[in-house]
């Protein structure tokens, strides 16, 4: 019973990997741009229904639970349509100058904040740094010098990959995650949180042993992460088969000649990011609502998504939520026979296991490309 235990607390996990898997392959089948700041967007939204519902002695306002939820979910899909439109659409087609000048200018910024907060990175720790940070007066001009060094390595390495599609789109998704990691603890602060759930403390399966030990429980929250997992998965596939989703990979695979065809692949962009953006959130809310809610939550979970997604071969629906499952489990197994040192480390080796055997994934969707 141990065991099993176990492997339905992993399929617990497992879920949420699944879900930000999906969100990353929903937005990258419908605009072929792998968004690596979905669980930060998420996490931001899981805060926004934290505030909504906490009651007001804790530091939120008291709305009902679903209300709050509701609204949540209202704004993870604005927020992505706004991210599509103002950041990811002007920037398509971005020549590598400006990139290069935005990139050191990201950096330049972050360096500063940084260095001012906390001193230099942990790989410079042999250098002596203030406790509690830099002044300005120091942070300032060493935030200056790491945005130069940017500037000029950008200008020499990023040429050669700007080439690549929507290269610089996968870049900007990488500055966003650590500008929303940055803004979330400047608004919400690094405060772990309580997301309390109407199903806390709910049990509804509990198997017992003649003298009144535990063999077996299934809480709540495990039942609502598996099942939430699960229906949104089943959604999304019927979805991608609909007029609209049969639209949205159509614009991935061929933008141009589908625009040609009548297809508003602005409307279309849109409505991807409006969808992942939501299953994310979906996703931290889960996760948040069954552990804590904290900031660095996302910095775990979106690892763990994109080899889910990765397994996937960022295509599959199918596999990409096998993935997610495959990783929770073998992290749960893992961690509870062997050695909870090593649970890490199973993501990683699921992946370079799989693409050893299946180097396109668990599972592979035919396409035709010229070439």
């Amino acid at each position: 019973m141990q065991v099993l235990q176990q492997i339905i607390a992993g399929l617990e996990d497992g879920s949420v990997f699944s879900l930000i898997g999906l969100a990353i392959v929903v937005i990258m089948k419908s605009t072929d741009v792998p968004n690596f700041a979905i669980a930060q967007m998420g996490i931001m939204c899981a805060y926004l229904g934290w505030f909504l519902s906490a009651d007001p002695g804790d530091g939120g306002v008291g709305w009902p639970f679903w209300l709050a939820i509701i609204i949540a979910l209202l704004f993870a899909g604005v927020f992505g349509a706004a991210t599509q439109f103002l950041l990811i659409r002007p920037l398509v087609g971005l020549s590598n100058r400006p990139l290069a000048y935005a990139a050191a200018a990201v950096m330049t910024y972050l360096s500063i904040d940084f260095m001012h907060r906390e001193g230099l990175p942990t790989f410079l720790d042999w250098f002596p740094t203030p406790d509690g940070g830099w002044s300005w007066g120091a942070a300032v001009p060493l935030g200056i010098l790491a945005g130069v060094l940017t500037l000029l390595a950008a200008r020499a390495w990023v040429k050669p990959l700007a080439k690549v599609d929507h290269f610089p789109l996968l870049l900007l998704t990488i500055g966003m995650t650590w500008a929303l990691l940055s803004g979330n603890q400047m608004l919400w602060g690094v405060q772990a949180r309580a997301f309390d759930a109407p199903w806390d403390d709910k049990t509804p399966l509990k198997l017992t042993n003649p003298d009144g030990s535990v063999r077996l429980i299934i809480g709540a929250d495990e039942v609502v992460a598996i099942g939430t997992g699960l229906a949104i998965a089943i959604a999304v596939g019927i979805f991608f088969k609909s007029k609209w989703g049969v639209r949205m990979r159509a614009i991935a695979e061929d933008g141009t000649t589908a625009r040609l065809l009548g297809i508003n692949s602005g409307r279309i962009s849109l409505l991807a990011w409006a969808m992942g953006v939501a299953i994310g959130a979906i996703a931290l809310i889960l996760r948040t609502t069954s552990a804590v809610l904290d900031v660095s939550t996302a910095n775990v979970i979106i690892l763990k998504g994109f080899i889910a997604a990765v397994l996937g071969g960022f295509t599959s629906l199918l596999g990409t939520f096998a993935g997610g499952m495959v990783i929770g489990v073998g992290e749960s197994l893992v961690g509870g026979q062997i050695s909870t040192s090593v649970q890490a480390a199973v993501a990683l080796m699921v992946v370079v296991v799989v693409l050893l055997v299946v180097p396109g994934g668990l599972t592979r969707e035919k396409s035709a490309r010229e070439v």
